[in-house]
């Protein structure tokens, strides 16, 4: 009987000691986050995370677009200094993970609708001849997917969203790797999550800031220069 106990009590460890670790590692790395952040910096300016939270917590009018954007460049020249130092580092991997809202065909999306609108097409005719109820409403669904995703990617929105989402990927086994060989990598890595930013800019405001720069730009043309070249 002793010995079925620690038969079990040693399965459990070899189980859930690991699950126990990595959430054990998550907690530590959350309070290592508020630390760095709460902490009191070496430099004037403060710490690096501080510097991240005290860009991402300003408040900015929704309508000065300017002052979002210039806000925008601060943290992503703040994430820059992070990467690079990640770049030296073993382990260490920034994902800054910018998405916005304004989709475009490309390549692949391209060949995988066409691929997907080929496929429905195929289906719907052969469900029409077998009189398939189901196939016909599959097929439907499958080209009003591609329909939808067309007209998202044809009209895009008036107001397109950016944002940042940065995560910190920390290699725990890194290091382990260097002085032993054989060791394999982890399969969920160890996070820090850094502060979110987001921002909304009129997609008409950007068409007109494009347009206004490069107006300004035929400024600098020189058509004395060009008359006698021609000549």
């Amino acid at each position: 009987m002793v010995i079925v106990t620690k038969s079990i009590t040693r399965i459990l460890e070899v189980f859930l000691l690991p699950m126990t670790k990595r959430e054990s590692d998550g907690y530590h790395l959350n309070l290592f986050t508020d630390n760095a952040i709460n902490g009191s910096g070496s430099s004037i300016g403060g710490n690096i995370f501080r510097q991240l939270k005290v860009v991402a917590s300003q408040r900015v009018a929704d309508i000065d677009y300017e002052q979002q954007i210039a806000r925008w460049n601060q943290y992503q020249e703040l994430l820059g200094k992070i990467d690079k130092k990640c770049s030296r580092q073993a382990g260490a991997r920034l994902s800054r993970n910018v998405k916005h809202n304004v989709k475009t065909f490309t390549d692949a999306t391209t060949a995988a609708l066409g691929t997907i609108a080929l496929t429905a097409l195929m289906s719907m005719w052969g469900s029409f001849t077998t009189n398939s109820l189901y196939g016909i409403i599959g097929s439907a669904v499958a080209l009003g997917f591609i329909g939808w995703q067309s007209f998202i990617r044809l009209h895009h929105p008036s107001i397109i969203n950016f944002r940042c989402s940065p995560v910190l990927h920390i290699d725990e086994f890194a290091y382990m790797r260097q002085a032993i060989k054989g060791i394999p990598a982890v399969e969920h890595d160890p996070i820090v999550r850094l502060p979110v930013l987001e921002m909304d800019i009129p997609r008409a405001w950007l068409g007109q800031q494009g347009m206004l720069k490069f107006m300004e730009s035929l400024s600098d043309l020189k058509l004395e220069d060009d008359e006698g070249n021609n000549d």
